[in-house]
């Protein structure tokens, strides 16, 4: 009996994930996007059970079980792929089930929502609930048992197929409506003016409106069980007070929950339990805009549950020198030459290697972002997004990309591959503001992961690298990048963290040393003794004036590391390390402000 490959692909991943403008959009969209290819696996494997290749359960019928609800364990990939017997209907038919199994579990959870939330506008719903879910099958008979070949013919017939586009009729349905807040790609389901309680179970805000898709994303799970943004941006802060701080701060902000101005959080396995809410009430410009509503709806509890946080913040935020940064990290990490390492398997046995070495790393991803108090959103094979603190960000991209070595590396020896040509972990660091739109952070993260892979680089430097975006609200971007198997650029960016978190450096010197490289930028690239003599001299009497807090002049080992790096590296790029090293240190709102 012939046999074939076969590949299905699940989207789109930009409304499933990135659309997204609260955390709970992007843990939902992460976590359906998932299970409507848990679905379409499970289709695969009841039709014919072992042919799975990605995924490749060992546990089936736990593995591919529906979910209720986002969970701590490793997601399924989006891209599937099996090995089926058959003739080519047979293949065909097998993938229109899947495809139709997709469509049928995200329809499904679409109307108990929908149940759930009368009023909504029913005739959109319709019209979009079956145009939401974008699948691509491709297939590829395999000749005299040659599955590599065959596996090569899939993935060209695959990327045809997606360039082959579906063009139906368009909707004729919400003409003049207003469209989704989250992506505009659909009109809004929601009534003209939604009643007060359907604006509290979608967290509406500022007249938003949502699509099916938006609805079903902001229904999903429980909300406690999502972190928010800023509780992880506060979270260092928070750690750091002492446990009476952090008992009268909790006793302050649990009316406010009852008010329905906050929101309590429960999720990663309960790390932050020790202020178990969303925090955003702990920033006096989010807690200033509380206020005014409260005043303006002429709610006397609720103003009143506010003016008792902030007279307890007050004196909490004196104590411990200041407010919580108010920035953090979205990360966004994606595997290298995983196409290589693909392309040398030759049967497959050998391609299951490759999908269970993945979904073992996968299954590390949540264990070690909650080490370093971050929660993961989405772990599916080589494909990370999480949000983490800025403190120890950087530890836990270190720890990513040796957890994916170790994985990957075993398989990929097997298979022949040398050790430079073995899968490594490219990883981004997007850091953002609170108030910043969700979907610009994740944005700034995906173009950090684009910064980390280098195409724009000589074939040498591209990949194997951490790249960071520095996203200052009252400035532009910064980027960093350092490759992990060149690590004199992350030590000294790690260096420069801990001498700012000892109060070693000030803030001010990377400024400084901006503005010299401004001032002699008439020098050019000119490399001469006497250019370069300039540069450091211009840089000695800087780092001579320079004082830290206390009025400390700059420790002499800080003055000749500077000098040295000076010399070694352009002005503007050692600036823009310390001031990234600036921001990974910051535990306080004072850390980030007034440093320009």
């Amino acid at each position: 009996m012939a046999r074939y490959l076969i590949t299905l692909s699940l989207g789109p991943v930009q409304s499933l994930i990135g659309a997204a403008r609260r955390t709970r959009d992007l843990w939902s969209g992460s976590w359906l996007l998932s299970e409507v290819s848990r679905a379409a696996a499970r289709v695969l494997h009841q039709a014919q059970p072992g042919c799975l290749i990605f995924p490749a359960p060992q546990d089936p019928g736990r593995e591919l079980a529906p979910r209720d609800r986002p969970g701590d364990t490793a997601n399924i990939a989006n891209v599937l792929r099996a090995e089926v017997e058959g003739d080519a209907d047979r293949v065909r038919a097998l993938c229109a089930a899947a495809k139709a199994a997709a469509n049928a579990n995200l329809r499904e959870r679409g109307e108990v929502i929908r149940r759930e939330l009368p009023g909504l506008r029913d005739a959109q719903w319709d019209a979009q609930i079956g145009d939401l879910l974008e699948a691509f099958a491709a297939w590829a008979p395999i000749h005299d048992g040659d599955y590599a070949a065959a596996s090569e013919r899939l993935g060209a017939t695959l990327a045809a197929r997606k360039a082959t586009r579906d063009t139906g009729p368009a909707l004729g349905q919400g003409a003049g409506l207003p469209k989704s807040a989250l992506d505009g790609a659909f009109e809004t389901v929601l009534p003209e003016k939604p009643p007060a309680r359907l604006v509290r179970q979608l967290a509406l805000h500022g007249g938003e409106q949502l699509d099916a898709l938006g609805v079903i994303k902001r229904q999903g799970g429980e909300v406690g069980q999502f972190t928010a943004y800023t509780r992880l941006a506060a979270d260092t802060w928070i750690e750091r007070l002492g446990v009476p701080e952090r008992q009268r701060l909790a006793a302050a902000y649990e009316p406010l929950v009852d008010q329905g101005l906050a929101t309590r959080i429960s999720g990663n396995q309960g790390l932050y339990g020790d202020l178990p809410y969303d925090a955003q009430l702990l920033y006096d410009f989010r807690l200033a805009a509380a206020r005014g509503q409260a005043r303006q709806d002429e709610d006397g509890a609720a103003l009143a549950a506010l003016q008792h946080l902030e007279g307890e913040l007050r004196a909490v935020t004196k104590a411990a020198g200041g407010g919580p940064v108010p920035y953090a990290v979205i990360l966004q990490a994606d595997g290298d030459r995983m196409g290589e390492l693909l392309g040398r398997a030759g049967s497959a046995g050998e391609s299951r290697d490759i999908s269970r070495a993945l979904h073992a790393f996968a299954s590390t991803v949540p264990g070690i972002v909650r080490a370093h108090r971050g929660h993961a959103i989405y772990a599916g094979g080589d494909d990370v997004l999480a949000l983490l603190p800025l403190v120890g960000t950087v530890a836990a991209a270190q720890a990513l990309a040796a957890a994916f070595q170790a994985h990957l590396g075993p398989v990929a020896a097997r298979l022949g591959l040398a050790a430079d040509q073995a899968p490594t972990l490219s990883v981004g660091l997007g850091i953002g503001h609170v108030v910043e739109p969700l979907g610009k952070l994740r944005d700034r993260a995906l173009r950090a992961e684009k910064l980390a892979k280098g195409d724009d680089r000589p074939p040498r430097e591209r990949r194997n690298a951490l790249g960071i975006l520095l996203g200052i609200r009252s400035g532009g971007e910064i980027p960093w990048r350092g490759r992990w198997d060149a690590p004199q650029a992350l030590a000294e960016l790690l260096s420069d963290v801990s001498a700012y978190e000892r109060r070693e450096l000030p803030s001010r010197v990377a400024y400084d040393l901006r503005d010299i490289h401004r001032r002699l930028a008439w020098l050019g690239a000119d490399a001469g003794a006497t250019a370069t003599g300039m540069r450091r001299a211009e840089v000695a009497r800087m780092l001579e004036r320079a004082r830290t807090r206390g009025d400390a002049p700059l420790l002499p080992e800080h003055r000749k590391d500077l000098l040295r790096r000076a010399a070694e590296t352009p002005l503007d790029r050692l600036a823009d390390t310390l001031i990234i090293a600036r921001w990974l240190a910051a535990r306080t709102q004072g850390d980030v402000e007034n440093t320009q």
